[in-house]
Order: C-alpha cells, then structure tokens, then sequence
C-alpha cells in the first residue's frame, strides 16, 4: 500500500512539473534578440494596413532565460523633429515637439510565460510608455521559422477588430558588432558590441542607425 502512494506521489510530482515547463518556463526558441522586420494590421476584410509604425519601422524585442522580456519600436519614417540630443533639451522642448517624438516610439517591458502546446506566449507588462498599459496582460500566438518569429493577436481598435501580425528576424553572432553611429554635438558616439567609444567627427557626417531586420 505504501509502495502505491509512493507512486501516485511521484506520478503528480512528474505532472506537476510538466505542467509548469509547458506553461511558465521560457521558451528555448524565444530566448534572445529579435529585429523587427514589419508590423502588419490586417482588417476583416483581409487588407493589410500600417495604421501605427509604416511599413519599414526599426525595433528590437529581447527575451531573457529568467523570464523577462522588453520591446522598442521606432516608426516609419522616424521622428525628424528638432528636440535635441540630451533629456534635459527634451524636456524644454516645445510640448508638439514632444508628442511628435512620442508618437514615433513605442516601448515596454515586462515578464513573459510559453504555452508550447498552444503555440502562445503571455505577456505581462510591468512598465510602458504609454501609462494605461502599465499592468495589463495580453497573449500572442507565436511561430517560428528559419530564425524569424512571427506573432499575432487580435485587437479592437478603429472601430473593428483587426489582426496585428508582427514578425521578426533573429539577431546573429555577426549583429552584436553592428556599429550604430550619431552625430553628438562635436563628437560621435559610437556603440559597438555593448561598449560606447568617443570619436572625432568626420566632415558632414550622418548619424545612422542600421537596423539588421
């Protein structure tokens, strides 16, 4: 008798753990940085519409291996507006300015569980840019295929409910050495592979911030 408790126990402890690997433990396939390649909104009626970021927006989705994830999209075309380069010339920037710049962005973080049966991920938002987001959760359906993740949830929004189908490429070894440069006032800052270096400026240079996505 007691060598048939023993087995019920260890059969819902081996239950009791599959059942919290397949529904809060990250995703191998997810963990990582992801470029975003494009952000499509797709009407009941099939067409495919770019309502929020354009069609060529810029981003980077991260998913870590302790269950933490964080987002960042810049519209197309970004934001031109002259606001300044520090946050203290932002913050004394004109108030069209600001929304002008705000409205190009988009950006959040939080925590994030995988439902590998059901092909979902489960996002809960601890901050966000915009303030009515701040605690929500929300859940997408997710795919991945030669190294790009495409997701996809539903939304009421405009009056109707609409599809955002978002895809992404997986970034490489080669993309963490990716230089991104900008003009810094009398000098550029040059990010490359997690480090930040000081360079004299060359004549008419053009910040650019390549996007491998």
């Amino acid at each position: 008798m007691r060598l048939v408790g023993v087995s019920i126990l260890a059969a819902a402890m081996l239950w009791s753990s599959a059942s919290v690997q397949a529904t809060l433990a990250p995703d191998s396939e997810l963990t990582g940085a992801w470029h975003l390649v494009s952000v499509e909104t797709i009407r009941p009626n099939g067409e495919i519409i770019y309502p929020f970021y354009g069609k060529h927006p810029h981003g980077l989705i991260i998913y870590d291996s302790a269950g933490w994830m964080s987002v960042q999209i810049v519209s197309d075309p970004r934001p031109s507006v002259q606001v300044g380069d520090s946050r203290d010339s932002f913050k004394n920037a004109a108030a069209a300015e600001k929304a002008i710049a705000a409205d190009g962005y988009y950006a959040y973080f939080g925590t994030y569980t995988v439902d590998k049966a059901a092909s979902t991920v489960t996002l809960q938002l601890k901050e966000a840019l915009y303030p009515g987001e701040r605690g929500q959760g929300f859940s997408l359906h997710y795919s991945i295929e030669n190294a790009r993740l495409t997701q996809v949830a539903k939304f009421l929004e405009m009056g109707e409910e609409h599809q955002r189908r978002l895809i992404w490429q997986r970034t490489t070894a080669g993309d963490a050495d990716a230089v991104a440069t900008r003009e810094h006032g009398a000098a550029v800052i040059v990010l490359t592979a997690g480090t930040a270096q000081i360079a004299a400026p060359r004549p008419n240079q053009i910040g650019t911030c390549r996007s491998h996505g």
